[in-house]
């Protein structure tokens, strides 16, 4: 019997690996209970509820640090424990991430009447070791009373702890008031910034032909291939121990769970064979992709990076409410050298003009089943008070 199920759920054991850059939500333990006692100050609240973010692998590289004089203020810094140096080499996908972070600070900021000013790169700053020291932003939070947020669907309670499976899927269906709201998004920041939903069928076909490649090149490339393999969380003792990190429990159904939980501490899948399986799976899940979202930035600096975050985790969450789900599909996007090709070709024909392609949203809505949260940080694992 044990064989029989062996051979029937390891081919599966890559599904995780179809997020290669994975945003999922969830949290270590439950997020159930967010928002039933506030804490006492406001920012640890606000970080409460950002943990949840959406991040590359799921890795959840911040830290945070709060000022010791001053209770309104609080600084957000790169954890250097918590990278991804072969598929982010230069740390885009990192730096996206922390504004995923932020955009949930400022937005449950504001749901209690606080509003977060957001000082970007107070010191500077440009590599990722940089800001291990330096922070990347500079929060101080004043009390209005009433505050409007351009991205308060970012810290929807609903949207922020809903757990979505990350592969069965039924095609996307956007109404045209979905469709303005997410690209309304562009004029919400300082910097240059470009949104389109691409549903065109010969445009959407070339997108999953390109993301597919891609893929395929990240899961034969041995140091990428080692690296999303070790960032699998197996089963619950994995989760517990290292709460981030791509969790495969997460995309099997609760009535299963005891099982899948059983047969990944015997045995888990081997790389090659994790690989080989999710390059299926990623190309299984395309097959209903019928609606892509794209965000171009004018330029690659850290600013614009990290205020695509903020635009990107409100576009998820407005997906999230709507019944829809986001596979992020960074595969063409990522800078190391194996996939500079399709790096290339996927700029040219759509950034001609020198515009960087920061992520693409491969959106759809979801089968259904209940599921685990990936694994999340507490809030107190990340703040630094001293």
């Amino acid at each position: 019997m044990a064989n029989v199920s062996l051979r029937g759920v390891l081919p599966l054991c890559a599904i995780l690996c179809i997020l290669t850059v994975v945003f999922a939500g969830g949290c270590a333990g439950s997020p159930d209970k967010i928002g039933e006692v506030l804490a006492d100050d406001i920012r640890v609240e606000t970080v409460e509820w950002a943990r949840l973010a959406q991040s590359a692998h799921n890795y959840q590289p911040w830290q945070v640090r709060l000022d010791p004089l001053f209770r309104d203020r609080m600084r957000l810094f790169i954890e250097p424990d918590r990278l991804l140096p072969e598929t982010d080499p230069r740390g885009r996908q990192t730096m996206v991430s922390l504004g995923h972070f932020l955009a949930v600070v400022e937005a449950r900021a504001a749901q209690l009447g606080y509003r977060a000013a957001i000082d970007l790169f107070p010191k500077g700053g440009e590599s990722l070791c940089d800001f291990s020291r330096v922070p990347v932003a500079l929060i101080t939070f004043t009390r209005l009373g009433q505050v409007h947020s351009e991205r308060a669907v970012a810290a929807d309670i609903d949207a922020l702890t809903t757990a979505t499976v990350k592969y069965r899927y039924r095609p996307a269906a956007l109404g045209p008031e979905l469709v303005e709201r997410i690209t309304s998004y562009a004029g919400s920041v300082e910097s240059g910034l470009r949104v389109d939903v691409v549903t065109d069928p010969d445009k959407v076909a070339w997108l999953n032909r390109l993301s597919i490649e891609a893929f395929t090149i990240e899961m034969e490339h041995e140091a990428t291939l080692i690296e999303t393999y070790e960032s699998v969380r197996w089963n619950g003792r994995e989760r517990r121990r290292h709460p981030y990190g791509l969790a495969f429990t997460a995309n099997f159904p609760h009535r299963s769970l005891w099982m899948i939980d059983a047969l990944m501490t015997i045995r888990s899948q081997r790389p090659e064979a994790f690989g080989r399986s999710g390059v299926r799976m990623f190309t299984r899940a395309l097959e209903e992709i019928n609606t892509y979202i794209i965000l171009a930035t004018e330029d690659n600096s850290r600013r614009s990076q990290v205020e695509a975050g903020m635009v990107l985790q409100a576009m998820w969450m407005d997906l999230h409410a709507t019944g829809h789900v986001a596979l992020a599909i960074s595969q063409p996007l990522q800078e190391y050298a194996e996939v500079a090709d399709l790096y290339a070709e996927v700029h040219h024909r759509l950034a001609p003009d020198g515009e960087t392609l920061q992520l693409f949203l491969a959106v759809a809505r979801p089968r259904g089943g209940q599921h685990l949260f990936s694994p999340r940080f507490s809030a107190s694992d990340i703040i630094i008070r001293s």
